[in-house]
């Protein structure tokens, strides 16, 4: 460790902190470590409450934002089947193999040029121009560095946590006067594409690193999202397929709240590179610095977010709620096993009083009023009404009266709770007739007698 480093360890409790969890010495939840973290990095108090910046925003997504699907995007190996069923198999980068360790590798069955690389990390890089100079020792250290590492520790970016380690073999993509192709990074925001950053002299050490960022419409910017890349003065010619690389760059990032993705072009040809979650971890100081709040300013954070119990998908509500939002939860209730009826409700969170409207399976509108008034005309169900009363009925089985709460978010249903006493048994129904029909709906179980002992 550097004199420096060692002086900070003493004298900055934040850095100390971070330094003795990264050693396994004195763990942080993960909201505890990025807190001292982001302190460290960029010198300021990572809010959470109300995230503003650009860099407080990943955090925020980082302990919030948990989409199983994230793992697949972080791993080099399975993202390709990933990005392939969304944008075609043309655009993939052929793999030559997969290993997961280093010795399994058969070098023989390799061309002279090819691109070795860890699946489960960032950085662990070995790019083989000659196979007859290969320093196999030199890249065996790379590679099993990167092997025993879990990229989730140093950054606390949850998606890596579970990505099962493993070398992959590429080919070698030629680009005429290049060390590696050009890479275009693409910065999405809210499923649209905003900004694109070419790097420079990445592989030229003879030469600064610098950036230049583009708009969508290839404006430079004169800007810098990472301090450690100058600001670029070299303006590359429009690509001609930049609509091509915008159109794709869509299908991947729908739905999704924010995602780096990065491309090459080669004889004009678009090939997928990878998806960043967090780029620089978040932890990323800007040029200027202003541009830390501008790019936070058009990130909209999602209503609710993903997490994992027991290897079901739950959508999970959070405190920071936009103004705008209105999240519709789909209640279904199911009488002994079987999905009968649902309930939408709208407008929890605007000003407007709150409606539930609710609906038979074959999507009519009832004339039901159960707790808050209806709404003046007909709701669009915004959801396929069937499969949510499937899936409730998957929950319901054995049940004699059950209410399922589900959210459709993106095209997908995510569970939200479940009720057995709606309203405790005592809410007011108020349209005559249907308390004694939803009474006849339920079948109780016979009563069972006690054990005689």
């Amino acid at each position: 460790m550097k004199i420096k480093n060692i002086l900070r360890v003493i004298c900055d409790p934040d850095y100390r902190a971070v330094s003795l969890d990264l050693h396994g010495i004195h763990p942080l939840s993960d909201e505890e470590f990025l807190k001292r973290r982001f302190r460290c990095a960029l010198g300021y108090d990572l809010d959470l409450e109300h995230p503003k910046t650009f860099n407080e925003k990943l955090q925020w997504l980082k302990l919030h934002d948990r989409n199983p699907e994230y793992t697949t995007m972080v791993d080099k190996y399975a993202a390709k089947k990933w990005v392939a069923d969304r944008i075609g198999e043309e655009h993939i980068i052929p793999t030559l193999g997969v290993w997961e360790h280093f010795d399994d590798i058969d070098f023989d069955t390799l061309p002279e040029r090819f691109v070795l690389k860890c699946t489960h990390d960032s950085g662990g890089i070995v790019i083989v121009k000659d196979k007859r100079k290969f320093d196999k020792k030199s890249a065996k250290r790379e590679m099993e560095r990167s092997l025993n590492r879990n990229y989730y520790w140093s950054g606390r970016e949850w998606p890596y946590k579970n990505v099962p380690p493993r070398i992959i073999a590429e080919q070698y993509m030629e680009s005429p006067g290049k060390v590696v192709p050009e890479d275009y990074k693409i910065y999405c925001m809210n499923g649209e594409p905003q900004y694109i950053v070419v790097f420079h002299h990445r592989f030229d050490s003879s030469k600064p690193l610098s950036e230049t960022v583009y708009d969508v419409n290839w404006q430079p910017q004169h800007v810098s999202f990472d301090e450690h890349f100058s600001i670029s003065d070299d303006v590359e010619p429009k690509p001609e397929r930049l609509d091509d690389l915008l159109r794709i760059a869509r299908k991947l990032c729908a739905g999704m709240s924010q995602v780096r993705i990065d491309f090459y072009i080669i004889d004009n040809n678009i090939y997928f590179g990878e998806m960043t979650l967090y780029t620089a971890s978040g932890f990323q100081k800007m040029i200027p610095e202003e541009m830390d709040l501008k790019l936070g300013q058009m990130l909209d954070l999602p209503r609710g977010g993903y997490t994992v119990i027991d290897g079901i998908t739950v959508f999970t509500d959070y405190a920071y709620i936009p103004s705008e939002s209105d999240l519709r939860d789909y209640k279904i209730y199911c009488f002994n096993g079987k999905a009968k009826l649902m309930m939408v409700a709208s407008n929890r969170f605007s000003e407007e009083q709150t409606r539930f409207d609710y609906f038979d399976r074959e999507g009519k509108w009832l004339d039901l009023v159960w707790g808050n008034p209806r709404s003046e005309t007909e709701p669009d169900l915004g959801a396929n009404f069937e499969e949510l009363f499937q899936t409730a009925e998957k929950l319901a089985v054995g049940i004699p009266h059950i209410r399922v709460d589900l959210y459709y978010v993106n095209g997908k249903i995510y569970f939200g709770e479940m009720t057995f006493y709606d309203a405790g048994g005592f809410g007011k129904i108020e349209s005559e007739g249907w308390d004694e029909m939803l009474g006849e709906w339920i079948e109780l179980p016979k009563r069972r007698q006690a054990c005689q002992h």
